[in-house]
C-alpha cells in the first residue's frame, strides 16, 4: 500500500513536472528590470554610487544576440539562460555596459563559467570598444576555479576578474529582514537551489510568503515579489499545491495578500475537482435545462458541454446515451 502510495505520488509530480513550464529567464528580466538598482547597490556598491539612479537601465537584448549572431555554432543563437547586457546611466553624463549573468538551479550554459564570462567579454569589446562591468550572479556554490578567468600559454598570460554575488554565501537572516524586495527575491533564488524534494520546496515557499505578507509593499511590486517566488520555487506536487493554497486561504483572511493569483487559483482548483467529482451532478443540471427545448436537444447540450472539457467520447455516450456517431457529429 504505502508503496503503491508513493508510486501515485511520483507519478503525480512527475505529471505536474511535464505540465508545467515557466519561462525563468523572463521571470528574471522582470525582476531585473524593476530592481536593477537595488542589486546593484548590493552586487556593486562602487558603480551604483556613480551611476545616475534618477534614470532607467536600458536593457540591450537585441543587440546582445546581435553580438552573439556569429559563425560560431555554440553561440550562433541567443545568450545562455540568464545573460543580460544592461546599459547603465552615469552621473557623469556616460553610460557603463553591465554583463551580468545568472547561474541557477534552472538553466546554465554548460562548460566553465569564467570562460563563458571572458567569452562573452570579449565579444562585447569588439563590438563596442568598452570593456563591460560583469557580474555573476550564482544560486549555489562557486568552485575556486570560476571565481575568475585566467589563461597561460607560452609566456602569454590572460587573468580576467569580475564581480561574484553568491547566494550561499550571503546571509540568510540579513536577506529575510532586509527592506528591499530584491533581497527576499535573492532569498527565494537562493531557497530554490537548496529545496531538492517537494516538501522542502512547500516549507521554503510558506516561510517566502509569509515574508512577503509582512513587507509594506505596492501591489504591483507585491505581485511581481510573489509570481517570481512561486515559479522559482516551482511547487509541482498536487497536493503539496492545495496545501499551499489553503495556507494562503488563511493569510488571506487575515487581510495580508493583495494580489488576486489567490481567487484565480481557487477558480481553478474548484474547477478540477469539480471535473472530478461533478461530472454527474453537472450531467443533472445539463439535462434539466436542455429539457425545456426537449430531452434529446437537452442530451445534446450537454455532450457539447462534455466535449468542450474534453470528456473522452466514450464517457459521454455512457452518460447521454445518445449514439457514438451522433456524438461525433457534434464535434463539427
Amino acid at each position: 500500500m504505502a508503496e503503491n502510495a508513493a508510486d501515485e505520488a511520483n507519478k503525480r509530480t512527475k505529471g505536474s513536472r511535464k505540465r508545467e513550464k515557466f519561462d525563468f529567464d523572463s521571470y528574471w528580466k522582470d525582476l531585473i528590470e524593476r530592481y536593477f538598482y537595488p542589486l546593484l547597490k548590493r552586487a556593486i556598491p562602487e558603480l551604483y554610487e556613480k551611476a545616475d539612479v534618477t534614470k532607467k537601465q536600458s536593457m540591450l537584448d537585441k543587440e546582445f544576440r546581435s553580438i552573439l549572431n556569429t559563425s560560431d555554432p555554440t553561440i550562433h543563437t541567443s545568450p545562455h539562460f540568464g545573460d543580460f547586457l544592461i546599459e547603465v546611466p552615469m552621473k557623469d553624463g556616460s553610460e557603463s555596459c553591465v554583463l551580468l549573468h545568472i547561474e541557477s538551479q534552472q538553466g546554465s550554459g554548460g562548460g566553465n563559467l569564467a570562460e563563458r564570462m571572458n567569452h562573452y567579454r570579449c565579444l562585447i569589446y569588439a563590438h563596442y570598444r568598452r570593456e563591460p562591468v560583469a557580474l555573476a550572479i550564482i544560486a549555489g556554490a562557486l568552485r575556486k576555479k570560476e571565481r575568475f578567468y585566467s589563461h597561460t600559454h607560452y609566456g602569454t598570460e590572460v587573468v580576467y576578474r569580475y564581480n561574484n554575488l553568491v547566494l550561499a554565501e550571503l546571509d540568510d537572516g540579513e536577506l529575510k529582514t532586509s527592506e528591499s524586495p530584491i533581497d527576499l527575491a535573492l532569498y527565494s533564488a537562493k531557497c530554490s537551489f537548496k529545496a531538492k524534494e517537494e516538501l522542502q520546496k512547500y516549507k521554503f515557499l510558506r516561510t517566502l510568503t509569509e515574508l512577503l505578507a509582512d513587507r509594506g509593499l505596492d501591489r504591483n511590486e507585491y505581485r511581481d515579489i510573489d509570481n517570481f517566488m512561486r515559479r522559482i520555487i516551482n511547487l509541482t506536487d498536487e497536493t503539496l499545491q492545495e496545501q499551499y493554497l489553503e495556507f494562503r486561504q488563511r493569510l488571506a483572511k487575515e487581510g495580508k495578500l493583495m494580489y488576486d493569483w489567490l481567487k484565480q487559483t481557487e477558480e481553478r482548483v474548484a474547477e478540477r475537482r469539480g471535473m472530478e467529482k461533478g461530472i454527474e451532478k453537472g450531467m443533472e443540471k445539463g439535462i434539466e435545462k436542455g429539457m425545456e427545448k426537449g430531452v434529446e436537444k437537452g442530451k445534446e447540450e450537454v455532450a457539447r458541454n462534455l466535449l468542450a472539457n474534453g470528456i473522452p467520447l466514450e464517457v459521454i455516450t455512457k452518460s447521454t446515451g445518445l449514439p457514438e456517431k451522433r456524438v461525433r457529429a457534434l464535434m463539427n
